[in-house]
Order: C-alpha cells, then sequence, then structure tokens
C-alpha cells in the first residue's frame, strides 16, 4: 500500500527541500531568514559584501528523485561533481537530469546555532530528524543470527569503539533488534547511552531458551523456529524503514549487523523484494555487516542484495570498525539527481535505474530502481496529504505515543512532572501490559535510572506505589530496566522529559495523571490523596470510568482560564469536558469521564490554559479497544 509520504519522495511532490550547497550553473532563489532578536541585532555586513544564499533542490509533479553516493579509491565522497559527470539511466534509455544538488551533512552544528543538542523526549528527536543537514542513523542488531560467542564478540567490541567515537554532535542513533517494538525506539545523542547499550547487546544464533517474549514462546511450539525468527528479523527491518520514512524524506542510513538469515523464508524472495521496495519508497540506505569476518565458511547473505539495491554496501571483513566507519563517511556527502522519466508509465511496476559516474576511479552507489505506482495510487495519496495536512502537528505527535497494534513492550510507564513544595518534581509508575509477556517472561522488578545533566537525580527499584523526587530543571533521561523473577533483564526503555522551571512567569500544566477505574465500587474507593499511583497505560474499554488530574501552576495560573475537552484523531472538538476545581488545593483540576458512551477508536483529552504571558495545551491520547 502506498502512503502520502512514499509517494511525495518518489514523485517529488514536496514543495522544496533545502541542502546544503550550491547546483551548478543556477542561481538559488533567497531563502526568508528569520529576524534576529531584538536585543542583539547583528552587525551590518559592509555594502559590497554579497549576502549567502541557501540553495533549494526544486522537485516537481513529475520528477524522481535519485540520492547518488560517489567514492574516491579511498572510500571518501567526492563533492566537486557537476550534472555533466552524470550518466543516468532508466530500464536502458538514458535521462535528462533536470535537477541537481550535493548534500554535505558531517553531523557538526552550525556555526551560527543556539539548539541544544540533548534529545529531551520524542518529540524534540522528531523534529531534529526532520532537518536536511541532520544525519540519522538506526543500528539493527539481529541478535537471531549472531553467533553466541566470536561473532557476538568481535562486533560487540568493534561496535563499543565505533559509537564512542564515530558519530557527530547532531547525529541521531537509535538501536533495535527483531524484538524492539517501533514504540519504544529512541534516538539519541549521547555517547555514554550508545555505550552502554552496546555492551549489552548479546547474539542469541541457535539459542532457543531462555525465551525472551511470549512471541518467542509461540515460536518454541510451532517447531519451525529459525524460519520464524527470519520473517521477524524482516518484519521488524521493514517497520524500522517505514518508521524512519515518517520521520523525513531525506536519506537516513540503517546498520544491519547480521551473518543473514538462516531458515527458509516462506515466500522469501518476495518478502525480501517488499523490504527493498519499502526501503527505496521511504529513502532508506541498509549496509548489511556480517560479523564473522574471513576465517569462516562463506556464506550467500540474503542481505547482500537488499544492501546493493537500496544503495547502501554489504560488508564481510576482518575490520568491522572500518566498516562501520565507513557508512558515516558516506552518509557526509551525497548527491540528489531529479529527472522526468521519458516514458513516465502510471503502471504499478519496477523501473530500473543505473547511475554512472563518467570520471574514471569513481564509484556511484544509488538505489536499483523504483516501484511506478498505478493513477489510482496516486489519487488516493493526494487525498490522504490533503487531509493529513489540516492536522495539527502536536496532534500527531501525541498520537504517536500510543502503542502500535503489534508492539511487544512488556510494561506501561507514567512519567510525571509536579510541583513538590515550591519545587520541581517527578514521579514514576509503571504497570505490566496485558498479553504481552506472561508466566516466566512477566515484569517482576523495574529499576530506573534518571540523569540530570551529567547529574544522578534517582538510581533504584520502582515499587508498586511508584516512586518521586525532587530534580532541578531541565532535560531529564531516565531508563528503565525490566526484570523477570530470576532476576534477569527482560526489557528495557528509555524516556526523557523537559522540567519546567518553577520560576517561569508563563503558565504551565503538570503532566495529566490518568486513574482508570472498571466498576462503581472501585470509583467510590478511588484514592484521592497526593500519593495516589496513576493508571500508566493508554488503551482503554468502554466500561472504564476515568478521573483525570492535573495542576496549573505558573505566576498568572490563579487567574489563568482553564478549558477541556475531547478531540478526534484530526484535532476536531468533540466534546467540551467539564473540570472540578478541587477547593483543598489552588490550581488542581479533575476531570470525570464515563467512556461507556465513547466508540472504539483514538482520541485526545485537550487541556488548555491561557495565562497572562501566553497559552499551554497539553494533550493525553488514549485508545478505546473494546
Amino acid at each position: 500500500m502506498w502512503t502520502a509520504k512514499a509517494l511525495a519522495l518518489l514523485l517529488g511532490l514536496t514543495a522544496t527541500i533545502v541542502v546544503a550547497g550550491q547546483t551548478p550553473g543556477q542561481q538559488a532563489p533567497p531563502t526568508p531568514q528569520t529576524a534576529p532578536p531584538q536585543s542583539a541585532p547583528p552587525a551590518p555586513p559592509p555594502p559590497d559584501t554579497p549576502q549567502p544564499q541557501k540553495p533549494v533542490f526544486r522537485t516537481g509533479a513529475e520528477l524522481v528523485r535519485v540520492d547518488v553516493v560517489v567514492l574516491d579509491r579511498k572510500g571518501q565522497p567526492v563533492p566537486s561533481l557537476t550534472a555533466a559527470d552524470f550518466e543516468l539511466q532508466e530500464e536502458g534509455e538514458l535521462q535528462e537530469i533536470k535537477a541537481f544538488q550535493f548534500v554535505r551533512a558531517d553531523g557538526q552544528p552550525d556555526a551560527d546555532s543556539e539548539v541544544s543538542l540533548t534529545i529531551r523526549s520524542r518529540s524534540h528527536a522528531a523534529s531534529e530528524a526532520a532537518k536536511d543537514n541532520v544525519r540519522v542513523f538506526l543500528i539493527f542488531w539481529d541478535e537471531y543470527h549472531i553467533g553466541q560467542m566470536a561473532s557476538a564478540n568481535r562486533a560487540r567490541a568493534a561496535l563499543m569503539e565505533f559509537v564512542r567515537r564515530a558519530f557527530g554532535p547532531t547525529d541521531l542513533v537509535a538501536f533495535m533488534d527483531p524484538l524492539t517494538p517501533i514504540d519504544a525506539l529512541t534516538f539519541t545523542r549521547d555517547r555514554l547511552e550508545l555505550f552502554d547499550r552496546t555492551r549489552r547487546l548479546v547474539g542469541r544464533s541457535g539459542v532457543y531458551v531462555p525465551t525472551r517474549s511470549a512471541v518467542e514462546d509461540a515460536h518454541l511450539e510451532r517447531g519451525d523456529v529459525e524460519r520464524l525468527r527470519s520473517e521477524v528479523t524482516v518484519s521488524a527491518l521493514k517497520s524500522a524503514v517505514v518508521h524512519l520514512g515518517g520521520l523525513r524524506d531525506g536519506r537516513k542510513s540503517i546498520i544491519l549487523v547480521s551473518e543473514g538469515l538462516r531458515g527458509m523464508l516462506r515466500d522469501g524472495q518476495s518478502l525480501l523484494t517488499d523490504l527493498t521496495r519499502t526501503a527505496n519508497d521511504n529513502n532508506t540506505a541498509i549496509y548489511s555487516i556480517d560479523p564473522r569476518g574471513f576465517g569462516t565458511q562463506r556464506f550467500v547473505s540474503m542481505f547482500e542484495g537488499v544492501a546493493e539495491d537500496t544503495g547502501g554496501q554489504y560488508f564481510r571483513g576482518n575490520d568491522l570498525l572500518d566498516s562501520f566507519n565507513q557508512v558515516v563517511t558516506q552518509a557526509g556527502g551525497f548527491y540528489l539527481l531529479g529527472y522526468t522519466p521519458t516514458a513516465r508509465a502510471m503502471d504499478g511496476r519496477f523501473h530500473k535505474i543505473r547511475v554512472k559516474v563518467k570520471p574514471s576511479g569513481l564509484e556511484a552507489r544509488a538505489r536499483s530502481g523504483y516501484w511506478a505506482p498505478s493513477i489510482a495510487e496516486v489519487e488516493r495519496a493526494r487525498v490522504q496529504a490533503a487531509a493529513a495536512s489540516d492536522i495539527p502537528l502536536d496532534i500527531r505527535r501525541a498520537l504517536s505515543d500510543l502503542p502500535s497494534a503489534t508492539a511487544r513492550r512488556t510494561i506501561d510507564v507514567w512519567l510525571g512532572t509536579m510541583l513538590d513544595s515550591g519545587r520541581s518534581a517527578v514521579r514514576l509508575a509503571w504497570t505490566p501490559r496485558a498479553g504481552v509477556a506472561t508466566g516466566a517472561n512477566a515484569p517482576a522488578q523495574v529499576t530506573a535510572l534518571a540523569m540530570s545533566g551529567n547529574t544522578r537525580a534517582f538510581e533504584g527499584a520502582v515499587g508498586a506505589q511508584g516512586v518521586h523526587f525532587d530534580v532541578p530543571p531541565g532535560a531529564l533521561r531516565v531508563t528503565f530496566t525490566i526484570l523477570d523473577g530470576k532476576g534477569e533483564m527482560i526489557d528495557r526503555d528509555v524516556r526523557t522529559v523537559d522540567i519546567p522551571d518553577p520560576a517561569q512567569p508563563s503558565v504551565w500544566i503538570s503532566t495529566p495523571a490518568v486513574f482508570r477505574t472498571q466498576n462503581a465500587v472501585e470509583f467510590r474507593n478511588l484514592d484521592r490523596g497526593p500519593d495516589a499511583v496513576p493508571f500508566p497505560g493508554r488503551e482503554f474499554s468502554r466500561t472504564d470510568r476515568l478521573n483525570i488530574r492535573f495542576a496549573v501552576y505558573g505566576a498568572s495560573a490563579a487567574t489563568a482560564k482553564v478549558t477541556a475537552a475531547m478531540l478526534s484523531q484530526a484535532g476536531k472538538q468533540i466534546a467540551e469536558l467539564p473540570l472540578v476545581k478541587r477547593a483543598s488545593d489552588d490550581g488542581h483540576y479533575e476531570i470525570d469521564l464515563p467512556l461507556t458512551t465513547v466508540g472504539r477508536g483514538e482520541y485526545l483529552i485537550a487541556l488548555n490554559a491561557i495565562g497572562d504571558h501566553g497559552t499551554v495545551r497539553s494533550l493525553i491520547p488514549i485508545r478505546i479497544v473494546r
């Protein structure tokens, strides 16, 4: 199924892509500049000084975009080519290159940038990933197809050194394995966090017990474990590609560490073809790195063709660190080529692309082709894109925090910000996610490590009543480690949150706490004390009754106008929700929300506060499942 973003990427339906560099032979139009702060106006340049301009890569409705990495004999990107140095063919026919640009991205911040590099939340990571000069990497550790001893040890040692030194300050990096749910995927710029993740990696090729989840229990019952593991790996890779494509149109890189699939896939070639097509649709290059080295028997990896066809590369050698480094090097610069096919056909078929560079001694890497959509798919994508453009960004981001239908995260976590005796504070709570992990794999204990910058704000177990601690304003990163009854780690989750400054004049809303009751007795006995533990989950049934509590803080909180409403997925108001202001606590509010009249689907509870210094909105996404 074609998505609006995939078709936009293929056909150039996006408006303008800002990149670094100048189109040869063309003068780029000036880009509107943001007004400087009034308190520090920049000195005007001399009258004769030419003003720098950011060029743009223009796309049209019939333009196919191809990203091309050009390397010299030393494996370094070549930035000095012109459009005349390229030859591009589709289905053997020479095509005229109508748009051309070189994109340089070295992971370094702009000289005049004052934006904090620390990733504070999932929404912050998404906004950073959307920038053209930010490189996005996902390290996929295929533990199902990495040997427990030699391969895992070699790859882990190389990765530990790689994540410490290879990435630039603005690079975004995430880790994933075959059982990592997409809603647990977190991007970071913290090298210590990456190093910590790397040293915990294990290989489980041929190792079936102990299992990690109920999913693996089902594999053992089926019997054909290797085939199922291979299918899980390919499915997880495809999900990762789609997720990366949703972050931005620009180039992304997956570093796949795997010895290759062992079990015979059912319809294996079609699954890998679908993975390749999805990667090309979402402009994601897959780099496959085999950790076995040259000292073992040579097996043909099914991922070798996937890597080559997506514009990535397949590596197998004894110097794994060099292989990892080459991926980052290749992401440092690439060319954008745009052309209008001489025989445009909306036929829903695969069209082969071949890109050559004319100067000798250079190598070009690009995707092997694209799947042309049908006319019906294009029209459907236009309608979907028009509808999506009307949805506010904060609505889309809030809904993305809901667990996906196939999520395998073992617990739900609540991380709440509030004021306690005038000081900023945080409360943590968790609950097992129903039906995900049972029996010996059920979560029995959760520990948390909360870091405020380089300061350890909290470290310890999170019991049934949660934990509560003071923390200074700023970014807080909390790492949750989930253990089973034997003390073995079965899952891990990292959350980041901005802790507001209590002294700020503008109003702000504490993290809303949701309390779920499933019958009249539970509602009557609901704990209304300040230490009551909220329900961390966001999936409910129509028989549930919710009690939502929050507080409004700030200098103008006492006079702020506070409202609440239920919104649809498109951000349209469905109903205004009555608020009750708690008499004993100034600035504290409650909402009583029975779900009996709410249909199945996804909704948002919007809390709004209008004060003397501005307006703030907090969104609570919920899903009614039955």
